[in-house]
């Protein structure tokens, strides 16, 4: 059990290091919705709308992140099959670089000279800490390379 807390550090790891393939992130959002279904526990899957945010940092019209947090996700079979104590799926997206991992919450903040960045919320074992302790992680966005 002790060598769990080694793993949760590496819940948060771009996709591209693993060979995952570049794909449109419309694409992947549309693929990971699919994917994530809850018929195999008898239920329906209910998306209320607010599992997928999109921001525009530079205001030039195109989306610049994607995020789909699975914690959103409803599931008319099983209150917690898509999230536990260390919270849901957040799947953050460029049109250059993915990521994916265990979140309780997912903000968008700026911070120094209004630098966007994402500051996720996470269980406190991602720390090396019991679960309940207060744990974060703040990943900024180069040229639509996460940076952390």
């Amino acid at each position: 059990m002790k060598s769990l807390k080694y793993l949760f550090p590496l819940l948060f790891i771009p996709a591209l290091a693993v060979a995952e393939p570049l794909m449109p992130t419309e694409e992947r959002v549309a693929g990971l919705i699919l994917k994530e279904s809850c018929a195999i526990d008898g239920g329906v899957l209910d998306l209320s709308g607010d599992e997928i945010v999109r921001y525009d940092f530079d205001n030039d019209g195109s989306t610049d992140l994607t995020v789909l947090h699975e914690f959103e996700y409803e599931c008319s079979s099983s209150a917690s099959l898509f999230q536990g104590t260390a919270g849901a799926v957040a799947h953050l997206m460029t049109d250059v670089d993915y990521l994916s991992g265990y979140a309780r919450q997912v903000l968008l903040i700026t911070i120094f000279k209004d630098v966007p960045t994402i500051v996720l919320g996470l269980h406190g074992g991602a720390c090396g800490e019991a679960g309940f302790v207060p744990c974060a992680e703040a990943i900024t966005i180069h040229e639509g390379r996460f940076i952390r």
